[in-house]
């Protein structure tokens, strides 16, 4: 079992600052407010700051378009200028990107597509606000794919719309497209007087992704705490996923793998974010 958490190796930015025109109900920017901020100032400056302070991989993440996707192309000669100068490991959120030029223009330096993946509408209309249905989410993962990018497809292993089906389906057509990693996150909801599913409900529809899914899966940083200490810990006692993000504390030992880094991190470039037993500390989530 490999466990990861961000703590000095890694971070996140935003190149939008906290400002998002999707507006989307289960953030409506409030992650993006503890991101380090590339849109003010000089953005070379800034990711020259964070190499210096000891980061060396960066989620590059912030507010979406109104089409649902992260407007990147007024920073990637900074983060291009950046990585030939610090060597810094990329993941992306990039949305509905379907530009196929721009994709382009990311292979060799987004080292991997975190694609938030669905097919709800659910999701996609009433949490999204997206006028789209879940073709446009496979046409967004065929391009990324086309691109050369690697993607690690994030799916939802409950929702407050969750339906078995869709989640079969979810499955099936990352199977189809030759992926060999998923990412399972849980719905954190926006309010309190939403109900959350029992563990066991969540237990369950993980057993039955590592039935059905033959490639590696990743428990995703995205679980509400009322749930971690059950799931997480039937996932390790039963062995259903590779990675899990975020841990609860009890499960990390000295003999533990543990990752200054993102879960989705392709296995070659780990060796850079492996915190030996002197590097640790409790982290404050």
């Amino acid at each position: 079992m490999k466990y990861f958490m961000h703590l000095r190796k890694f971070t996140t930015i935003s190149i939008t600052g906290p400002a998002c025109m999707l507006n989307c109900r289960f953030c409506r920017g409030r992650y993006l407010k503890n991101m380090v901020d590339l849109s003010k100032g000089d953005p070379g400056r800034t990711l020259r700051e964070l190499f210096e302070s000891g980061v060396r991989g960066i989620l590059i993440s912030g507010g979406f378009t109104r089409e649902g996707r992260l407007p990147i192309e007024g920073y990637v000669d900074y983060l291009r200028d950046s990585k030939r100068k610090y060597g810094f490991i990329y993941n992306a959120h990039l949305g509905l990107l379907k530009d196929m030029e721009l994709l382009d223009s990311l292979k060799g330096l987004i080292d991997v597509v975190d694609f938030e993946f669905t097919l709800s509408n659910y999701i996609i209309k009433y949490i999204r606000g997206l006028n789209l249905s879940g073709d446009s989410y496979i046409e967004t993962l065929n391009k990324m794919i086309e691109a050369g990018l690697h993607v690690v497809p994030h799916i939802y292993l409950w929702h407050p719309g969750f339906t078995g089906d869709t989640f079969t389906r979810e499955i099936k057509v990352i199977e189809e497209h030759g992926l060999r990693e998923i990412t399972l996150l849980v719905y954190i909801p926006e309010s309190r007087s939403m109900t959350l599913p029992s563990a066991d409900t969540l237990i369950n529809n993980l057993r039955y992704a590592r039935k059905v899914f033959s490639g590696k899966i990743y428990l995703g940083c995205m679980r509400p705490h009322q749930v971690k200490n059950s799931l997480d810990r039937v996932a390790v006692e039963e062995e259903l996923v590779e990675r899990i993000a975020n841990p609860v504390h009890e499960l990390i030992s000295d003999n533990s793998e543990l990752y200054d880094a993102c879960c989705s991190l392709p296995e070659h470039l780990l060796s850079g974010f492996k915190l030996e037993l002197d590097q640790r500390r409790q982290p404050s989530y």
